[in-house]
């Protein structure tokens, strides 16, 4: 009689995650390879930079997930948030410029190489809003000058004006908005 296989044994699902795992087929790849029998750190998936979300939100490794066959891992379709305690692949956020300059092509030492240009765009966005008050236009004419004296450029600046006027048979509404632009040249 023949033997039914319901699935994988409890042998076959940890040597998915043992790297003292037995051979698991004939190519000579190893199940469990890029996971330690031992923990190794108490960190979580979460502060790994290799982490991506998946169409379904679920967590998922960049290493196991996409790129398995690259690096000759086993194929997961989601992990658990706990594997980075075994993982050998882990790599903390705060150690990704020392990876980067670590996984350059041969002969490039670093982001201080002559042939090597870096571009660093940050963008900071500010809203300054004022309550309509008496005061509010002398507090918005304060602040302005306030930037512009701090360095800041005058791009875009737009001006409303209202007018309402009203008769017992006859009411007017007068709208005038007029954008200032500043081009560079």
């Amino acid at each position: 009689m023949e033997k039914r296989n319901l699935g994988r044994g409890l042998e076959d699902i940890s040597n998915i995650f043992l790297s003292t795992a037995k051979k698991a087929d004939d190519k000579g790849q190893m199940p469990g390879k890029g996971f330690s029998a031992v923990k190794i750190r108490d960190d979580t998936c979460a502060s790994c930079i290799e982490m991506i979300e998946g169409s379904s939100k679920e967590p998922k490794c960049r290493i196991f997930t996409v790129e398995d066959k690259k690096y000759g891992v086993p194929h997961l379709e989601t992990i658990t948030m706990n594997y980075a305690n075994y993982c050998g692949y882990f790599t903390k956020a705060t150690q990704k410029e020392t990876s980067v300059a670590n996984d350059a092509p041969a002969g490039i030492s670093g982001p201080d190489v002559e042939n090597c240009e870096i571009e660093e765009i940050i963008s900071i966005r500010k809203k300054i809003t004022f309550q309509d008050t008496e005061a509010t236009k002398e507090d918005i004419k304060r602040t302005l000058l306030k930037y512009l004296d701090e360095g800041y450029n005058l791009t875009v600046a737009e001006l409303t004006k209202v007018e309402e006027s009203s008769e017992k048979t006859n009411r007017q509404s007068r709208k005038e908005e007029i954008s200032l632009l500043v081009e560079k040249r």
